[in-house]
């Protein structure tokens, strides 16, 4: 479902700051909603969002799964009413219009049950599909939002980028962009294993800690999230300070590669710079911004490390915890200071 949401008709337009508190009001918001009742006791998930905040309103993007058009068109309605009706930030907005769309697989699929299909109406089909997408990020206004958050990397030169003089500005600024996005994916990750009281292993739907390694799967609950969290406010906060420290844990590490992916996530989705083009820039980037803290290994093992895993893998996996805990890799090491300084937030400790 595509909707334009307008301000009060006494404002004339939304400054830069206005549209970024606009697009925070909203993204804290939708990030709470995981699913609304609909006809009948239908549960009708939402199951992402996308925002895009301009001078004389904002659009929202809502992907759900619903049994139909209609009960999908009434479930966003209650989601974005609710949701001005809740804010103060919102108080006057209204929703100016709405349209809900199937998905293409779906429609292929409905389609492909129709026993008489002429050619004429197959070409039809095509044609509004291709027609009905949905438009693409506009580049210059990210490339505009990046270049203004780009200075606040203060932490790196541009040569640490190894481009030409300038072009650091974007993956710069997509950094402290992909900060603000990780930070809230992780808090709603949190949210979303506390009240189900699940692990990453059994959850679905999750944002960002999916991206961790898998052999841990079944350690990451909400506990583990809450300490996370500060391990990856640690790596923002010293990427806006004038020198550069590397990450002095694993898990800091590992939210430092969660905020370089989602960078290079924003550069493409903006069609600034695709993922090829990307992966030169910040792995030389990578390569001065984790020092000596090792993490890639823990990708590499290929088998869950559980203490209630099968008889015959039992010793594989005690042989393979060895290993990590040799090389500080091991689980319960993930927030322990590599660089013997033992200053830490007190909350990491209990984990």
């Amino acid at each position: 479902m595509t909707a334009e949401l307008e301000p009060p008709a006494e404002v004339v337009g939304l400054d830069a700051l206005q549209q970024e508190g606009i697009a925070a009001v909203l993204d804290r918001h939708l990030a709470l909603v995981e699913g609304v009742s609909g006809p009948g006791d239908a549960d009708i998930d939402v199951l992402d969002y996308r925002i895009t905040v301009h001078p004389t309103g904002a659009n929202v993007v809502l992907a759900l799964d619903a049994p139909s058009l209609l009960a999908a068109e009434d479930a966003a309605a209650s989601v974005l009413d609710e949701l001005i009706r809740e804010s103060e930030v919102l108080g006057g907005w209204s929703v100016s219009h709405s349209e809900v769309q199937i998905t293409e697989d779906e429609f292929n699929q409905r389609l492909a049950a129709v026993d008489d299909v002429n050619e004429e109406l197959e070409a039809a089909v095509e044609e509004a599909l291709e027609t009905s997408a949905e438009p693409a990020m506009d580049a210059e206004h990210w490339r505009a939002r990046l270049t203004e958050l780009a200075p606040q990397l203060r932490g790196f030169e541009a040569s640490a980028f190894g481009v030409e003089p300038d072009a650091h500005v974007l993956p710069a600024g997509a950094l402290i962009h992909a900060v603000r996005v990780v930070t809230d994916e992780i808090f709603y990750d949190e949210l979303a294993l506390a009240v189900n009281n699940a692990t990453v292993a059994d959850a679905v739907g999750l944002l960002v800690l999916e991206e961790l390694p898998p052999c841990y799967d079944h350690r990451y609950d909400a506990f583990f999230a809450r300490g996370f969290v500060l391990s990856s406010a640690a790596v923002a906060v010293r990427l806006t300070e004038s020198s550069w420290t590397p990450p002095r844990t694993v898990a800091e590490a590992l939210a430092l590669r969660l905020i370089i992916n989602e960078a290079r996530v924003v550069l493409e989705a903006a069609e600034l710079m695709s993922w090829e083009e990307s992966e030169p820039v910040f792995a030389g980037f990578a390569g001065r911004a984790f020092g000596d803290t090792e993490h890639e290994e823990l990708y590499e093992v290929d088998l869950p490390l559980t203490a209630d895993a099968e008889p015959e893998v039992v010793e594989q996996i005690t042989k393979v915890e060895d290993e990590l805990r040799a090389r500080g890799l091991a689980f319960d090491q993930w927030f322990v200071p590599r660089d013997g300084d033992p200053a830490r937030h007190p909350y990491l400790g209990s984990l």
